[in-house]
């Protein structure tokens, strides 16, 4: 026998799935209430994230994150020289050179492709260079830029440390000669072997 529905239950839907009735029960007024609290909230969020120029977005977020980060992993080297014993110390650390590799795929992919063969830049991986004699010049390069600005300098946009921890992972790209483009400049005496 089916169920009749109770005199206070409330009233049921004009339709029916597979014999089962539902009833017709409005939406809660919390329900709505919540729905246009996220829609003032959201025009609000808009006008100050998009609007305000004084607004703090994720990006400075990430930024202060970032230098918070870099500040506690430099406390254990100090500031660095851009001196060749520097560079070489920091090319045969495995744990500074996944940071430079980092580093160098966010800031230098772009021109001189993830690996260093080079897309619009030159490539890395040869023993031929544009602007580089010895390998101090890489950093150098790094902080002033080269080529009339198509190398954009970084020195204001990256630390000194962090410009010489570049400039070693850039040094330890030479010699693997991947393919890519083709060797651009003068072909440079080799790096001066590490000190024991």
């Amino acid at each position: 026998m089916p169920n009749t529905p109770a005199p206070s239950d409330p009233p049921l839907a004009h339709h029916a799935y597979d014999g089962i009735h539902e009833y017709d029960n409005p939406t809660p007024g919390w329900w709505y209430a919540i729905f246009f609290a996220t829609v003032l909230f959201s025009l609000g969020y808009y006008l100050i994230y998009n609007l305000d120029p004084d607004a703090k977005t994720i990006q400075d977020d990430l930024a202060a994150d970032q230098t918070r980060e870099y500040q506690r992993l430099f406390a254990e080297v100090g500031d660095l020289k851009a001196d060749v014993p520097t560079m070489q110390k920091m090319m045969a650390d495995p744990k500074w050179m996944l940071f430079a590799a980092s580093s160098f795929r966010s800031r230098c992919a772009s021109c001189h492709g993830p690996d260093g063969t080079g897309i619009i830049g030159p490539n890395l991986t040869d023993d031929s260079y544009k602007n580089i004699k010895v390998m101090t010049d890489i950093p150098a390069v790094i902080t002033n830029g080269a080529a009339a600005g198509a190398m954009p300098a970084q020195r204001n946009a990256i630390s000194e440390n962090e410009i010489i921890l570049l400039g070693s992972y850039v040094a330890s790209l030479r010699g693997k000669n991947l393919p890519g483009r083709a060797p651009e400049g003068e072909k440079i005496p080799p790096w001066p072997a590490p000190s024991k």
